[in-house]
């Protein structure tokens, strides 16, 4: 399918080969159309959006045709995006969280930032995301109430496959050259094994006694842009739980608050100067017994004024503004 011939008009949501089961470069989009809101877990749901926080707004579910394609041609030339951070007050940010883990009410914040990308055509900012390689996670969704995301998403945030639920946590990022530094890191091997064991904790009311399982506590994960590192936890559903029940119990998911959960994302409504809406929050492509969530980091969203991209980083003790300052851009090369 060629990128430029595609704006179905009205709600509708395209999904990369991540939601369902490819990875990067394996084909498998997936095209949602005419989009009516359901409950969650009704059987014939297909996709549900969560913003970041419920306070914000309720998740979305929503019945959909589906159309298949394995391949989008991008025909269309890539928006000159060129993302500015306000480093003003991000140094004082990152004192405030060192001054609340010193007093021991938290030991991770995932601190974020937004900036605006302009007014592009929905097209050519996709096009931009897709520049260096088709995200694992691609979406752009657009809602029946008007809500308009774009994301470059790496991060799985849930799979549920029957009863067999799996996530998988991101934390720890360097430049494209620095995955020995980052395997060596003894930082950022502290942020992911925090935000595992906070997954885990999660995981364990919504399964089955001793069924959560640490299946792998650390891997690296090569993105054309950066390479970053993730952990994978998995546990048997309980009777009784579904998709619902799931979202409930993760959301919003552990990597893009901190740990721990609710004292972490009091702190991020303190610091953070704009709620994060879609951004941070959750996307979910469903079908039969099995549903695909991704995170909504790397994700862009439509407002009056433009386009607003997010992007942010987990600080702990060790973290230093400098450091953190570092991964932003890093995280930012997606755009540029």
């Amino acid at each position: 399918m060629k990128l430029s011939a595609l704006d179905p008009g009205g709600a509708f949501a395209l999904l990369g080969p991540g939601f369902t089961g490819g990875g990067a470069g394996d084909g498998g989009f997936v095209l949602l159309r005419a989009l009516q809101a359901s409950p969650v877990d009704h059987p014939r749901t297909r996709l549900v959006f969560a913003p970041y926080a419920e306070g914000e707004d309720p998740p979305q579910a929503f019945e959909a045709e589906v159309e298949r394609f394995g391949s989008l041609e991008l025909d269309v030339t890539p928006a000159e995006a060129t993302p500015r951070l306000e480093e003003r007050g991000f140094a004082q940010a990152i004192h405030a969280i060192h001054a609340r883990i010193a007093d021991g009410d938290v030991y991770q914040v995932n601190l974020t930032q937004r900036c605006a990308l302009g007014t592009h055509a929905p097209q050519a900012l996709l096009a931009r995301l897709c520049a260096r390689g088709v995200p694992r996670f691609l979406a752009w969704v657009r809602l029946p109430d008007g809500t308009e995301v774009m994301s470059a998403s790496p991060e799985c945030f849930f799979r549920l496959d029957g009863r067999r639920l799996q996530v998988e946590p991101m934390k720890g990022t360097a430049p494209v050259d620095g995955r020995a530094a980052l395997e060596a890191s003894g930082k950022d091997r502290a942020e992911l094994a925090m935000i595992t064991d906070l997954m885990r904790n999660d995981l364990t009311p919504l399964c089955a006694p001793g069924s959560v399982q640490v299946i792998h506590p650390r891997r690296l994960l090569q993105l054309p842009y950066a390479v970053q590192t993730v952990s994978e936890v998995e546990g048997r559903l309980r009777e009784g739980v579904g998709l619902d029940g799931v979202l409930r119990g993760l959301h919003p998911g552990g990597s893009v608050t901190g740990a721990p959960k609710r004292a972490a994302m009091a702190l991020i409504d303190a610091l953070e100067t704009t709620p994060r809406g879609p951004y941070c929050g959750a996307l979910v492509f469903r079908e039969g017994a099995r549903a695909t969530a991704s995170l909504l980091i790397r994700t862009a969203f439509r407002q009056d004024a433009g386009w607003v991209y997010g992007v942010g980083g987990g600080v702990t003790w060790r973290s230093t503004v400098e450091g953190e300052w570092r991964e932003l851009e890093t995280k930012l090369e997606v755009l540029r």
